[in-house]
């Protein structure tokens, strides 16, 4: 199994939550109308597992993500997401040399609000995609890039600053069934990446 130092970004995600949790947020449910733009980054773990491995390898990461969409009213938002996990020395298989990794989804999303506070739950079905690259010593690096599924679903908290901005915490995972890899000569099997992340925010409404 590999491992790599761990970030300290998810625990700073929900030390923010914890601490969202007891600000009033009411009044950012009557800005959840129209328009909805909010980027992040942060910091995540992605475990991977297939058919004929006899573990789960992982590995960390940075993780970015975009959503955008329409608010269908003061409790529920409609969006499209765009999310990417970055890591490298991930082993998809015994055997195989390590890769430097991207594991991404995009995907339709519902974003939740929990009453009118903050506290929201988001969950989409779409689109994964995986690039994994292998590093060489000697010539040109070997990229291999395959197509799949993905679920993504999580919970978040907004913390309004204005109005029509608010600093959001999110804590996620996307499950990608990605299929079969072959990673400089030998075929990892249907290959599933489980990303955990954690990030930070900017939301404009």
């Amino acid at each position: 199994m590999t491992r790599r130092a761990r970030s300290p970004a998810p625990w700073i995600a929900v030390m923010v939550l914890l601490v969202a949790a007891s600000h009033d947020a009411a009044g950012q449910a009557s800005a959840r109308s129209g328009f909805w733009l909010e980027a992040g980054w942060g910091a995540g773990t992605v475990r991977s597992a297939c058919s004929a491995c006899p573990s789960v390898t992982v590995a960390y990461g940075t993780s970015t993500h975009l959503r955008a969409g329409t608010a269908l009213s003061a409790r529920a938002l409609l969006g499209l997401e765009f999310f990417a996990l970055h890591s490298t020395d991930l082993v998809l298989a015994d055997g195989t040399p390590p890769v430097d990794a991207e594991n991404g989804s995009i995907a339709p999303v519902v974003i939740w609000y929990v009453g009118r506070s903050g506290l929201f739950l988001k969950g989409g079905v779409g689109l994964a995609r995986g690039t994994f690259t292998v590093r060489s010593t000697s010539g040109e690096p070997v990229t291999t890039e395959r197509t799949g599924s993905a679920i993504t679903f999580g919970v978040g908290f907004d913390l309004g600053v204005a109005r029509r901005f608010a600093l959001t915490a999110n804590l996620g995972m996307n499950v990608a069934a990605i299929g079969d890899i072959d990673v400089d000569g030998t075929v990892a099997d249907d290959v599933v990446a489980t990303v955990y992340e954690a990030g930070v925010g900017i939301t404009l409404r």
